[in-house]
């Protein structure tokens, strides 16, 4: 059902310090910023190819409050993985009761976002 891993999901108290941390202990590049208003979330990707690790955090310190341990920096969120048909795979896991929200918890999606 799933395919490869395409990319690791952190979220992070300040996106700046935990990006700047990352490609020093990684190596990595930046290779795309990103915002997501709808879910008050931005972000951006490490790495050419695939796994990529992605470093977000939530615009709205409640919500970012809400999602992160009391003192807790940095955190590891979610796995991404890469499938054939979405569409197919989202309606299996739907039948074994897998709920699907946005990033923010806030309210359940009816389908995949980009």
């Amino acid at each position: 059902m799933l395919g490869r891993i395409d990319h690791v999901g952190y979220l992070a108290a300040d996106l700046d310090a935990a990006v700047d941390a990352m490609v020093a202990k990684l190596g990595l590049p930046v290779v795309k910023r990103f915002e997501r208003p709808r879910f008050d979330l931005v972000g951006v990707y490490l790495g050419e190819g695939h796994p990529g690790i992605e470093i977000f955090t939530f615009t709205d310190p409640a919500l970012r409050a809400l999602r992160l341990a009391a003192k807790q920096q940095l955190s590891l969120d979610h796995v991404a993985y890469s499938v054939d048909d979405i569409e197919r795979v989202c309606a299996g896991l739907r039948e074994q009761g897998v709920r699907f929200c946005g990033p923010d918890n806030r309210e359940e999606l009816p389908g995949p976002v980009d």
